[in-house]
């Protein structure tokens, strides 16, 4: 063992020289030995070959899992609900007025907020008729007769709806017959459902659509828009 650390084979006459020697004592052809710079040069080579085997095999399947990660968490976004213009303008109409009615330093601002969102109501929606409006469904029942009862969610705080029971709906007929199509469309669906629907408001002279909720706070901050339903579609 102690030979084989001490000792190197001359290449030219295959005899044993120390390791330390320039030249060979038997030949006299002089020893090369590997410069600073060829040490380097392995160090860095072997570097490089280390740092590969250690890469991610696969790579591209980390970018792939990434892509379907992204399409899983903004699915819900994807398949949000194209909303009508005239909805738009509505919906915009009621929380302007539901957030100025918020900042209101009194009952008499209030009370003109509420007669201001009557006349611009009446600009937005004249024929008191809209045309395939979608929402989400937030109430779908039957009441004693078995009639359904629907309420159907445009914004967070804005409610289109029938009344709920046969004695509110006397004058109305808002409640959904049994034998009706428009019954039988609803059969399927659920609360939280996207649906695109039609149909009519009615006429108020304090709010030019009627709206169902007792008091002046719950008109303006989260009206309850009464509604003649025609037709209602699933969307999901």
């Amino acid at each position: 063992m102690g030979s084989e650390s001490l000792f190197i084979k001359c290449k030219t006459c295959g005899k044993e020289i120390s390791k330390t020697a320039k030249t060979c004592p038997h030949c006299g052809e002089k020893q090369k030995k590997l410069s600073i710079i060829h040490w380097v040069g392995i160090i860095l080579v072997s570097l490089f070959i280390i740092g590969l085997i250690n890469a991610p095999k696969h790579p591209k399947e980390s970018s792939s899992s990434s892509s379907i990660a992204k399409v899983s968490a903004t699915g819900q976004k994807e398949t949000k609900m194209a909303i009508p213009s005239d909805q738009v303008q509505f919906i915009d109409a009621v929380e302007k007025f539901s957030n100025d009615f918020r900042d209101a330093k009194n009952e008499l601002q209030q009370s003109a907020l509420r007669d201001q969102r009557r006349s611009e109501l009446s600009k937005l929606v004249r024929a008191r008729t809209v045309s395939s409006w979608v929402g989400t469904i937030s109430q779908l029942g039957t009441n004693t007769e078995g009639k359904a009862i629907l309420s159907i969610q445009v914004s967070p705080d804005i409610e289109i709806k029938t009344w709920n029971n046969a004695l509110s709906d006397i004058n109305s007929n808002t409640l959904i017959a049994k034998s009706s199509e428009l019954y039988s469309s609803l059969f399927n669906l659920s609360r939280g459902q996207q649906v695109e629907f039609s149909g009519d408001f009615f006429s108020s002279k304090i709010d030019y659509i009627e709206e169902t909720s007792m008091t002046i706070q719950g008109s303006m901050r989260n009206p309850e828009f009464l509604f003649k339903f025609k037709s209602v579609k699933n969307l999901n």
